[in-house]
């Protein structure tokens, strides 16, 4: 028979194992899309899942947990391994969530259609926030090529998947 403390130990260490394993299938799999052109880098989706859980934050007036910093690292890893500048995504994050989202969300009565627009708008603002501080460094930009739209329209699935009913 268990006794209470070894119940919270196990399950302490039940969740350092799926953090483990969730961290060494977002580095497995950005190297898989680093390597293949074909598999999205799933920046659109980590986006919207990053402003899912700060709207919810706020609606709940609760920390953050650590879901909220492993969608950050993810974001952080795969703007390294696809070309984008260090932070473009955090600060895309930042002007998109306080300056547009609660306008957007006040504006776009189809749920469905906001999280579509979301995906879009991680994969631009990021886009543009890293093309702008390439400009600041003289450094080369990034092309806006025809793969950042079918990762769009891949990533608006899964986020309709996965997200669909979150933003009310």
């Amino acid at each position: 028979m268990q006794t209470f403390s070894s119940m919270q130990r196990n399950s302490r260490d039940i969740y350092i194992v799926k953090s483990i394993v969730f961290f060494i299938s977002i580095l497995f799999y950005q190297l898989l899309s680093s390597i293949y052109a074909t598999i999205p880098p799933l920046i659109g989706l980590f986006f919207v899942y990053a402003v899912v859980l700060n709207y919810e934050k706020e609606r709940s007036y609760q920390d953050y947990t650590h879901e909220w910093y492993q969608v950050i690292l993810y974001l952080f890893i795969a703007e390294q391994m696809h070309g984008f500048e260090l932070f473009s995504a955090a600060i895309a994050f930042g002007l998109f969530y306080y300056i547009f989202f609660e306008f957007s969300l006040d504006r776009i009565r189809f749920k469905t259609l906001f999280l579509i627009y979301l995906t879009i708008m991680g994969y631009l603002s990021v886009f543009l926030v890293s093309n702008t501080l390439s400009y600041f460094k003289d450094a080369e930009y990034l092309n806006f090529g025809v793969e950042y739209l079918a990762y769009m329209v891949v990533e608006s699935l899964l986020v309709l998947f996965f997200f669909k009913g979150r933003i009310l």
